[in-house]
């Protein structure tokens, strides 16, 4: 699929991982919906993308709201009147011990990671079907994939909520298997987005075991261009030693 004049919408675009993807599908020719809480960050994507001769708008959303969803949704389809792609990666990232977890902190997570992404694309899921055509591709994380490792036992609720979506991934997935819909989960390892710092966890850029966000990026544009007929189903990467 060639991404030139396709409509896509990214969740979680005003930072990070979000925020570069959201350029690099502008490069290829895309035009962006730009989805994330903070309007300051939103605009600022959107004056970047526009600066390299790219097509954004921006829409500020809290997907943990319903009612936001279903207004920001309704805007998107008046703005574009067509979506072709739709990624959710908006998501939040908490590393505590379940029993000593703040419980608005686990609420968050789990009402963010979770039932906003699944309630998102519950709005675009008609259209998609109507169409018999779309895309659906769901940022999860590796600990939506694996077991987490003894050294990160205090991701509980966070793994729960990436368990979650690998499920509910599937579970679309196999609904639409008999149309010309995809998709993807997306499985990455840590990589450096804002992810922890938003976090206000002690975690800093440039560790080890980190990639770059914009290989994490590349990626992903690497999946949306595949031909109409080829699904990367999953795609699982992280950093080599």
């Amino acid at each position: 699929m060639k991404l030139k004049n396709k409509v896509i919408v990214i969740t979680g675009s005003g930072s990070g991982l979000g925020k570069c993807l959201a350029s690099k599908v502008a490069r290829e020719g895309a035009s962006v919906a730009l989805v994330a809480r903070t309007e300051k960050e939103l605009k600022e994507v959107k004056k970047q993308i526009e600066k390299d001769a790219g097509t954004a708008e921006y829409f500020i959303c809290d997907i943990r709201d319903l009612s936001q969803i279903k207004r920001t949704v309704k805007k998107i389809f008046q703005q574009f009147k067509n979506v072709d792609i739709l990624i959710n990666n908006a998501g939040i990232w908490s590393d505590d011990e379940l029993e000593k977890k703040d419980p608005e902190r686990r609420k968050l997570t789990l009402e963010t990671n979770i039932l906003g992404n699944i309630n998102f694309t519950y709005q675009f899921l008609p259209y998609f079907k109507k169409r018999n055509q779309g895309y659906i591709f769901n940022v999860i994380s590796s600990a939506g994939y694996e077991s987490t490792s003894s050294s990160n036992v205090f991701w509980k609720t966070y793994g729960a909520s990436k368990w979650a979506m690998t499920g509910f991934t599937k579970a679309v997935r196999d609904e639409l298997q008999k149309t010309k819909i995809k998709v993807t989960g997306f499985f990455p390892g840590g990589f450096d987005s804002m992810l922890y710092e938003k976090s206000k966890r002690p975690y800093s850029h440039n560790q080890p075991w980190m990639m770059k966000t914009d290989d994490v990026a590349d990626i992903i544009v690497f999946a949306l261009t595949r031909p109409d007929d080829v699904l990367m189903e999953r795609i699982v990467v992280s950093k080599i030693a």
